[in-house]
Order: structure tokens, then sequence, then C-alpha cells
């Protein structure tokens, strides 16, 4: 005779473990995106959200890969071209690009702008890299079943480089 369960404790048993099966399939799911023709990933808890550009309000006497200040719902960030900004042509501007938001935790108020988002990628069904030269905010590089590399983009270190945080001329 099988053991009687409240439908209240099968429901909170449910939800227990439907929240551990969805920790556990995204903590290693990171957002797919094209920055310079090159494939990168980015770890959802640095970003925010993803949108897609609206005006950029440019500002004078500036690095070329700082496009300007953009409102988002009242909140003024600062949007860089993140191709630019690691010495490619700047992104061409067409209906594919987004801003990544970066999550507020990292204060920095910016957003980021990339050719493209590709969805979501696992990175435990790819295998690690070594010995590639990458710049100081890309943490690792990781091969897919078709052999395409992978960045990491570590936000936290991008948004507190010297070299991004130095805007002006």
């Amino acid at each position: 005779m099988s053991k009687r369960v409240s439908l209240k404790q099968f429901q909170q048993d449910l939800s227990d473990r439907l929240q551990i099966a969805t920790s556990q399939s995204t903590a290693n799911s990171r957002l797919a995106v094209r920055i310079a023709d090159q494939n990168w990933l980015v770890d959802l808890a640095h970003i925010s959200e993803v949108i897609s550009p609206s005006a950029i309000a440019v500002v004078p006497l500036t690095q070329p890969w700082f496009l300007g200040v953009t409102n988002i719902r009242g909140k003024l960030f600062s949007v860089v071209d993140l191709a630019h900004f690691k010495g490619a042509h700047a992104t061409p501007r067409n209906t594919e690009n987004r801003l990544l938001i970066v999550h507020p935790q990292f204060t920095s108020n910016s957003a980021l702008l990339v050719e493209q988002a590709l969805g979501l990628r696992n990175i435990d069904k790819m295998q690690l890299q070594s010995n590639i030269a990458l710049p100081a905010w890309a943490s690792q590089t990781h091969l897919d079943e078709d052999g395409k590399a992978w960045h990491s983009l570590n936000i936290e270190a991008l948004v507190t480089s010297n070299e991004f945080l130095t805007v002006s001329l």
C-alpha cells in the first residue's frame, strides 16, 4: 500500500524539485552573443536584461567605442560598442543588434552593444581550452560540439578595467 501524501505536501515537494532542476540546468547556461564576428558567452547573473538598442545621444570628446548614453525606462546608461572596444571595427548597426544591460551589482549603469544574441549555451557540453591569448576581461575559451570557439566575457573585469572607465579622449 502506498503512503498517502496530502495535496499541499505533494505540491510543495513538486515545487522544490522543480526549483532544484531549474537551478541546476541554468547554473551553467550562458547567453551566447556575437562580438566582432566571434562567439562570446555571458554569465546570465552579470546582466539584468537584453534589449534592442534605442536612440543613443552622442557624447563629444569621448573614445570612438563609447557610443554615448541612452535612456532606458528613465535611467541613463552609457553605451559601449564591444567590438570597437576590443579593437575591431565598429559594430554594423542592424535589427539584430542587442544591448546587454550590465547588472546593477556592478554599479556601472552600462549597456554593451553586441552584433546579435544567439540564445543560451550550456558550458557543461563544451570543452575548456587553455593557452589561448585573451584580453584581461575574457576569462576562458570553450569549444562546442562543432569545434567552434566560445570566449567567456568577464563583465566584472570589463566594467572595472581602467580602459573601460576612461571614456574621455
